[in-house]
């Protein structure tokens, strides 16, 4: 227990208008690490609730300026508004029980919602402000969520621990650390929905709950079917390239982009007409495509398998996602409880579809762990990051990542050999990531010796159908990284 505090607070209101501009006056006061004035904080019950409404009001109001009056309240976003509270009148009843000050969930509760207005009120202005284009948005800036909750978490954690009157340094410490642990990581990892909405038209565009529907979840046999009977059959004697591609990640719409791209590419410069199945966790998709989970991967692996020649066609094979230190991939769709990939469950599906000659690309944070359980002499794997570091540009402010960017919609369009574009997007890469100060993602690739053979066919084949010579790289030459070395020399990994 730490010794007992000195009582805090007026004994008497001065009025809800002002207590509440005292409130807000030292909430902003504490975002610059400034103490408060003496008896500025003050703590009272009524105040507790006008705080509250303040950052709901806010969160409405700006959301308003955003998708204007033509929405929808979300019900289902109260909760969460209301946790801050929760939140602070919790801690302040933990550190009251060690510093023996009975009042202080007051005191506490006033400080964290008084200077998380501040907080929301920059944050909706930074994201106004950029969706509006009123300002340019640096790297710095990529990541606000990152800065600003950082930020307001450990001024939060400062003004507390002064709030709460300790005079020792431990006791200090320890009531900030009991700030950061019970408010700032509860917040930081609660899922944020807003409480007004644009306008949803139908069930397909709604946010992620939309995937618990009755209709959505029995509806994915049908998708399934659906997508698989599309597919046109293979050509004999051609050496066809069939498209599959997974968004595995539900709340970022940047997986969705990247794998629609990287599917139009594959169809367009690689005559895949009607060899394209996609899979797609993203409310705006719950209607028109398959869920992505490893049970619907599976079962289009399968389907494709009986519609090309797995003794002369290619898959090639699309995931992009968040990936784990584990070396596992996010098929996450909240509400459903969706079963992670692993390298050994994808090796598995392969083996039982009998796809052998496969170019298997995976855009995820610790992706390089996928090469070697799936490498073999007719596999080409391109992952972008190694086994033991991060990818970038994932996030809901990213239209596309930077391996996507680099690969499909810059390297890819200049060439039809896969490796000479993943040896052009690696630099392209590696000059985003040192412009950025990001530690270096090192894409990684692996190309068998047969199945070099066949894409330098395909690359040729297809640079011929579009004036053959003037492709910038048919085959990358034995001197460039990852390259085809035009069918000669040995498999290439970097």
């Amino acid at each position: 227990m730490d010794s007992p505090i000195p009582h805090y607070g007026p004994p008497v209101s001065l009025g809800s208008g002002a207590d509440l501009r005292s409130n807000l006056a030292a909430g902003l006061r504490s975002l610059f690490f400034l103490g408060p004035r003496p008896g500025q904080w003050r703590p009272f019950p009524d105040q507790l609730v006008i705080l509250l409404v303040i950052d709901v009001l806010l969160a409405v109001a700006f959301s308003l300026a955003q998708n204007g009056f033509e929405g929808e309240f979300r019900w289902d976003g109260v909760p969460r508004a209301l946790f801050p509270l929760a939140l602070g009148l919790f801690a302040g009843w933990v550190i009251g029980r060690r510093s023996g000050g009975a009042s202080l969930w007051l005191t506490v509760a006033t400080v964290v919602l008084a200077t998380l207005c501040w907080l929301d009120l920059a944050m909706n202005v930074f994201v106004l402000g950029r969706d509006r284009e009123w300002w340019a948005v640096d790297w710095v800036w990529g990541y606000p969520e990152y800065l600003l909750h950082g930020w307001w978490a450990l001024t939060c954690a400062i003004a507390v621990s002064r709030a709460v009157g300790a005079s020792a340094f431990l006791p200090r410490l320890a009531n900030a650390g009991w700030t950061l642990v019970l408010v700032a990581v509860p917040l930081w990892w609660t899922p944020y929905t807003r409480l007004w909405v644009e306008p949803v038209e139908d069930a397909a565009t709604a946010e992620a709950p939309a995937a618990s529907r009755e209709e959505v979840i029995y509806a994915q046999s049908r998708l399934l079917q659906s997508s698989a009977a599309r597919l046109a059959p293979q050509r004999a004697g051609v050496e066809d390239l069939f498209f599959v591609g997974a968004a595995g990640y539900a709340d970022e719409d940047v997986f969705l982009n990247e794998v629609s791209l990287a599917a139009e590419m594959i169809r367009t410069r690689y005559d895949a007409d009607g060899h394209v199945l996609l899979l797609s966790n993203n409310p705006r998709t719950v209607r028109t495509l398959p869920l992505a989970s490893a049970t619907s991967l599976r079962q289009s692996l399968l389907a494709v398998s009986k519609t090309m020649d797995v003794e002369e066609d290619v898959l090639f094979l699309f995931l992009t996602t968040h990936g784990g230190e584990d070396h596992s991939l996010a098929m996450q769709f909240w509400p459903l409880q969706l079963a992670d990939i692993t390298p050994d469950t994808l090796r598995s599906m392969l083996d039982e579809a009998g796809i052998k000659w496969r170019v298997i690309v995976v855009s995820a944070c610790y992706a390089g762990g996928f090469i070697a359980p799936l490498k073999d002499e007719r596999t080409m794997i391109m992952t972008a990051a190694d086994a033991f570091n991060k990818s970038f540009g994932c996030g809901a402010d990213s239209e596309l990542t930077f391996f996507g960017k680099a690969y499909f919609d810059e390297a890819l369009r200049e060439t039809h050999s896969f490796s000479a574009a993943f040896a052009k997007a690696k630099a392209t890469i590696g000059e985003w990531e040192k412009a950025n100060h990001y530690e270096p993602s090192n894409p990684d690739i692996h190309v068998g010796d047969e199945i070099r053979l066949k894409l330098d066919r395909i690359a040729r084949r297809m640079a011929s159908r579009i004036g053959g010579s003037r492709d910038k790289a048919v085959c990358a030459g034995d001197d460039s990284p990852g390259g085809l070395a035009c069918g000669r020399g040995a498999a290439t990994a970097n």
